[in-house]
C-alpha cells in the first residue's frame, strides 16, 4: 500500500508541477500571489479532512502542495526585492 500511496502523491506532484509552470510561462494572470492563494486554500483544504478523505485523496493532496511550493521556490524574485500585487 505504501508503494501504491508514492506512486499517487508522484503523480500529482508531476501533473500539479507540470501544470503550474506551463501556467506561470504562458498566463501572465498567473502570478506568484495567485499561486500563494492556491497554497494557502490547499493547506486548509488538507487541515479540513473532517469528511474523511482517505489515505489516497490525501496523497494527491500533498502531492499538489508540494508541487505549488516547489514551483514558488523555484519563481525569481524581482530585481527590486518585492513582489508585484
Amino acid at each position: 500500500m505504501e508503494q501504491y500511496l508514492q506512486e499517487i502523491y508522484d503523480d500529482a506532484f508531476s501533473t500539479a508541477y507540470e501544470s503550474f509552470r506551463s501556467r506561470r510561462a504562458t498566463d501572465a494572470r498567473f502570478t506568484r500571489a495567485y499561486l500563494r492563494g492556491l497554497l494557502e486554500s490547499l493547506y486548509v483544504a488538507q487541515g479540513n479532512n473532517w469528511l474523511g478523505r482517505g489515505e489516497v485523496k490525501e496523497a494527491a493532496q500533498n502531492g499538489m502542495i508540494a508541487a505549488a511550493e516547489a514551483v514558488l521556490d523555484e519563481w525569481e524574485e524581482p530585481s527590486c526585492g518585492r513582489e508585484p500585487a
